[in-house]
C-alpha cells in the first residue's frame, strides 16, 4: 500500500522504526528498496523516508540532473576511474570503497533496469577519456525518483515530506538509536531505530559551511533547484558523534556555465576547440589539457578560483564549421555575442580590445599545419606558447568571431563522511559506528578532480549496499533469519543491452 507520510502525524513519525533514511534521492531511494525488498519476507517491514522538501521539490538533486553514467564501451564501469581517484587522493584513497564500487555499479543498473528505469546510449558530442557514448537513465534523475519513490512506498515505506534530521541519537554502547527531526510544523520528534542511513547530500546550500571551507564560495550559483536542500546537517550529525572525514572539503564539482541562461546546466564547451580568455583579454590556461570528462571541472574551477569568477570562450566561424556536433557544445538558449573582428568582439564584451588581438594573434602564430579532427584527441598542439594548447590548436581567423560568457556554478561538495565499502560510517578510531551508514554526496571521495559520471552512480549503488546491509543486520537479529539470502552475488559486470534503449 502506498504510504506517503505526513509529519503532522506525530504517532506514525516517531516509531519506532527498523530504518530511518535521510533523504529521498538517489542514494536514499536505493537503500530504502534494497531493505524493503530483502526483509519483506522474513518480517514486517518499519522503514522511514524523510526529505525536507515538498512533495513536488521531492529527490534532491537527483531530481534535476540527467545522471550520465560513466560507463565504457563495453558497458563496464570504465577502468581509469580508479586510477584518477587513486592518483589525487594519495595515500587518503579509499580501497575497500572503490573496490566495491566496480564490484557493484553495473549490477545496481541491471537491478535498477528491473524496476523499471530504462537506459539510453547516445553519442558522446565531445571526445571523452573512457567512451564514444553516453549512457543515461530514460527521462533523467527525475525518472529514477519518481520510479523509486513509488516502489518503496508501495512496499510500505514511510515518505515524510518536510521534514529534517537535526542530530543523531546514540545509546550507551555507542551505538546508533535513532534521529531527532524537525517536522513540518517545526516541532521537534525523536525517531527510534536501530540503523540509519544518510544520504542527506553535501553542503552546497550552507553558506556558514561554504565560508568555512571554500572561501567567496557562498556567492557561487547553484546548479540546480534540488541542490538548495543540501545544507550539511547529515555531515555534522555524523561529525558530532564520532565519524571521520573524507574529500576534499575545501574543492566542489563545478560547471562552466552561460551566466545568462535560464537552463538547467547550460554548459558551455566550445572552448575546447578555441581558446578561454579572462577579463583582461589573455588566456589563463591551457583549454585541452585533459579529456572533456575531466577539463571541465577543472575550468570551472580556475575561473572560480584565479578569474573573478568570469570568462569567454572564443572561437570564429572555421571552428563552427569543422565541428559536426558543435551545436550540442554550448547547452544555452541564447546566442554568442558576434564581431567581425576580434576588437568588435572585446568591446561588445566589455575588454580590452588591443590585449583581445594580441591573445587572438599570438595563439593563431602558435598553431601548426596538423590535422585537426575533433572527433578524437588530435594532439595538434601549439608550438612555443605559454600556456600551451595540447589538442584542437586551430587558428582563429575567419568572421564572424563570436564569444560565449562562462561563469562557474556550484554542483557539490568533495568532502563529507568517510565510509567503507559496505557503506558504513567509519569513526576518527578507524571502526565503524554501529548503526551508521551513509551513501551518495554525503560521502568524501574525490581529491582536485572530478571523473564525471560518478555521482549519481555511485549514489545509487552505494545506497543499495546501505540498504543491503541494514536488511543483513536485521535479518541476523531475527530469530532463524537467513543473513546470506540478503545481498545477492554480482550477477554482471556489464549493462545488459536493452533492444528497446541501447
Amino acid at each position: 500500500m502506498m504510504t506517503e507520510g505526513s509529519s503532522t502525524n506525530h504517532v506514525a513519525l516517531e516509531g519506532p522504526w527498523d530504518v530511518v533514511v535521510v533523504g529521498h534521492g538517489a542514494a536514499g531511494l536505493t537503500a530504502a528498496l534494497a531493505y524493503l525488498e530483502n526483509v519483506a519476507l522474513q518480517s514486517n517491514p518499519r522503514i522511514a523516508v524523510l526529505d525536507r522538501a515538498n512533495v513536488e521539490g521531492r529527490g534532491g538533486s537527483t531530481a534535476w540532473t540527467t545522471a550520465n553514467l560513466r560507463l565504457d564501451d563495453d558497458q563496464a564501469l570504465d577502468p581509469g576511474w580508479a586510477d584518477v581517484v587513486r592518483e589525487t587522493s594519495g595515500h587518503l584513497v579509499n580501497d575497500a570503497y572503490i573496490e566495491a564500487f566496480y564490484e557493484n555499479a553495473v549490477d545496481t543498473l541491471n537491478w535498477l533496469r528491473r524496476h523499471g528505469i530504462k537506459f539510453l546510449k547516445v553519442p558522446a558530442p565531445i571526445p571523452l577519456s573512457f567512451t564514444k557514448t553516453l549512457c543515461l537513465p530514460a527521462g533523467g534523475g527525475r525518472a529514477i525518483v519518481d520510479t523509486l519513490a513509488l516502489a518503496i512506498a508501495d512496499r510500505g515505506a514511510s515518505i515524510f515530506y518536510e521534514t529534517t534530521a537535526t542530530r543523531l541519537v546514540m545509546d550507551a554502547s555507542g551505538a546508533v538509536a535513532g534521529v531527532v527531526v524537525r517536522d513540518s510544523e517545526g516541532a521537534q520528534r525523536v525517531l527510534t531505530a536501530p540503523a540509519v542511513v544518510l544520504a542527506s547530500g553535501g553542503f552546497e546550500a550552507n553558506p556558514e559551511m561554504l565560508a568555512r571551507y571554500i572561501p567567496n564560495a557562498h556567492s557561487l550559483k547553484l546548479v540546480s533547484p534540488g541542490t538548495q536542500a543540501n545544507k550539511g546537517e547529515g555531515i555534522r550529525m555524523a561529525i558530532e558523534v564520532g565519524a571521520d572525514t573524507s574529500g576534499q572539503f575545501d574543492r566542489t564539482h563545478m560547471e562552466p556555465v552561460d551566466p545568462r541562461s535560464s537552463n538547467l546546466e547550460a554548459l558551455v564547451s566550445s572552448w575546447l576547440f578555441g581558446i578561454l580568455v579572462n577579463q583582461e583579454g589573455e588566456r589563463f590556461m591551457d583549454e585541452a589539457e585533459r579529456s572533456y570528462d575531466l577539463q571541465f571541472d577543472v575550468v570551472a574551477n580556475r575561473i572560480f578560483a584565479e578569474q573573478n569568477g568570469r570568462a569567454y570562450s572564443i572561437i570564429d566561424a572555421g571552428v563552427r564549421a569543422r565541428v559536426t556536433m558543435f551545436d550540442a557544445l554550448n547547452l544555452s538558449e541564447h546566442q554568442p555575442i558576434r564581431a567581425d573582428s576580434p576588437e568588435g568582439l572585446a568591446e561588445k564584451l566589455g575588454i580590452p580590445g588591443e590585449a583581445l588581438r594580441r591573445t587572438i594573434d599570438d595563439y593563431n602564430a602558435a598553431c601548426t599545419d596538423a590535422k585537426f579532427d575533433a572527433t578524437r584527441f588530435d594532439a595538434k598542439a601549439t608550438v612555443g606558447l605559454q600556456p600551451p594548447k595540447s589538442h584542437w590548436a586551430e587558428p582563429l581567423v575567419t568572421p564572424p568571431f563570436e564569444a560565449m560568457p562562462v561563469e562557474p556554478h556550484l554542483c557539490f561538495t568533495f568532502g563529507g563522511l568517510r565510509v567503507d565499502g559496505q557503506s558504513r560510517v567509519i569513526g576518527v578510531d578507524g571502526r565503524p559506528i554501529m548503526g551508521l551508514y551513509a551513501a551518495g554526496e554525503i560521502t568524501g571521495v574525490f581529491y582536485d578532480l572530478y571523473p564525471s559520471g560518478t555521482s549519481v552512480l555511485r549514489s545509487l549503488t552505494f545506497g543499495r549496499i546501505a540498504g543491503c546491509e541494514v536488511a543483513r543486520a536485521r535479518v541476523t537479529a531475527t530469530a532463524g533469519g537467513d543473513a546470506d539470502s540478503v545481498v545477492p552475488p554480482v550477477q554482471n559486470s556489464r549493462l545488459i543491452p536493452e533492444a528497446s534503449a541501447l
